[in-house]
């Protein structure tokens, strides 16, 4: 558990003497001591953030200046002194930008199994149909690339972060938790080695259709949502799976890495 970071109450408690129960006149009930006396402890208690805690808010708040400032420790500094802090609060942060993206996908991926809890509490009351597997997928998924729309014009200077080799852990850890979140809710209750294969699939269609997206001009991203139908519908039908995912793989790859670089070319970087 982390240490706290700062608190904001003394730790030093003043003792003090108790008076005795006051009855008011005409029998009325007496003063509730042990009311009192509670409230009393909750404003002695040492309320206390931790730094991780404070690190979330920092970020949170750093998302409003993505547009001005990219994927940047610029963006953090002005994200924590609308929290009242000073700018040289962004120090806490040794990885920076890559603490900053990794943030805002764990944060979309969180939202994400909310919504999707919602949705299932609904199918177990009665409140909604459950859809079919292809259906589910394509929705969710959509749902989560969403999210990324507010980002898009800088979405290649993350991607490019999240490509670092000190990022790629993480980043991994976070796509993996995602399409695995994502097969849970659908349904999936596999052991076997379809368990994997599925995940590799599912992976392979989020990372090319993310790229799609980065490369979108279409209306509301419709190219993109094609896109994404026509690789789901070919994931669900199994057709040549083992091909499908090795060569998606590698395209996710080189999509990714190019991506990287185009960051360092913005002028260039305009839709076909």
């Amino acid at each position: 558990q982390a240490a706290p970071f700062f608190s904001s109450s003394s730790t030093h408690k003043q003792h003090q003497a108790h008076t005795p129960e006051k009855f008011a006149d005409h029998g009325s009930e007496p003063i509730n001591r042990a009311e009192k006396e509670e409230e009393e402890q909750e404003k002695q208690e040492e309320v206390y953030e931790t730094e991780e805690e404070l690190k979330k808010r920092i970020l949170t708040a750093a998302l409003e200046f993505i547009p001005e400032h990219g994927w940047s420790v610029e963006a953090i500094a002005a994200g924590a002194e609308t929290l009242g802090l000073s700018t040289a609060s962004a120090g806490i942060f040794t990885n920076g930008a890559g603490e900053l993206v990794l943030h805002f996908v764990s944060q979309c991926n969180a939202q994400l199994v909310q919504l999707l809890e919602e949705q299932q509490r609904q199918v177990q009351l009665g409140q909604a149909g459950p859809k079919e597997k292809a259906e589910f997928l394509r929705d969710a998924l959509q749902t989560r690339l969403r999210m990324l729309a507010p980002y898009m014009d800088s979405w290649p200077q993350a991607l490019s972060t999240l490509l670092l080799p000190h990022n790629v852990p993480s980043s991994l850890k976070c796509l993996s938790t995602l399409v695995d979140d994502l097969w849970y809710y659908a349904g999936d209750r596999s052991t076997d080695m379809r368990w994997y294969s599925r995940r590799l699939a599912l992976t392979a269609v989020y990372s090319t259709t993310e790229l799609v997206m980065v490369q979108d001009s279409s209306p509301d991203f419709q190219d993109t949502w094609m896109f994404l139908d026509s690789r789901i519908q070919d994931m669900m039908n199994g057709a040549c799976m083992a091909e499908r995912v090795r060569s998606t793989g590698e395209s996710a790859v080189q999509g990714i890495m190019g991506a990287a670089i185009t960051v360092s070319r913005p002028a260039d970087w305009l839709p076909v």
